[in-house]
């Protein structure tokens, strides 16, 4: 005969294990090319000169307007890093387009709309860019 506390009481079939503590994991591609992104804009902008020497962020003429781009390429205003760091991320981006269109090969028309927006925004990257170049060292 079996005690009653026997029919009663059960011993739990638990299996425990050792808890894991394991390094956390990888933060997605996508995450880690848009910070090495924003990275690579931000000193192609020329921020780092800005940011070691130290610059007024607006600059004045003799007549009391303000000076959007310090004439002399060995300074800039704040302003004209972060400028040329956005002219640079929409000509990129136009490139972009234009790698990303030969991905479309069977869908013509909205590769060829793909294409010329690509183009587009590049040469205007570039026709600004080349403005604000010449403006800057003083042949405009």
């Amino acid at each position: 005969m079996t005690p009653l506390w026997s029919r009663i009481i059960i011993k739990p079939r638990v299996r425990l294990s050792r808890p894991s503590f394991g390094m956390p994991t990888r933060p997605p591609d996508t995450v880690i090319f848009g910070m090495m992104f924003v990275a690579v804009l931000f000193v192609l902008g020329g921020n780092i000169y800005t940011l070691v020497r130290t610059p007024p962020a607006i600059a004045g003429s003799s007549s009391g307007a303000p000076i959007l781009i310090a004439p002399g390429i060995d300074q800039q205003l704040g302003m004209e890093g972060i400028v040329a760091s956005v002219i640079i991320f929409v000509g990129v981006i136009g490139l972009g387009l234009v790698y990303y269109a030969s991905k479309y090969v069977f869908q013509p028309g909205y590769a060829t709309r793909l294409l010329i927006l690509g183009m587009i925004m590049s040469g205007v990257a570039f026709l600004v860019f080349s403005y604000l170049w010449s403006v800057k060292a003083g042949f405009l």
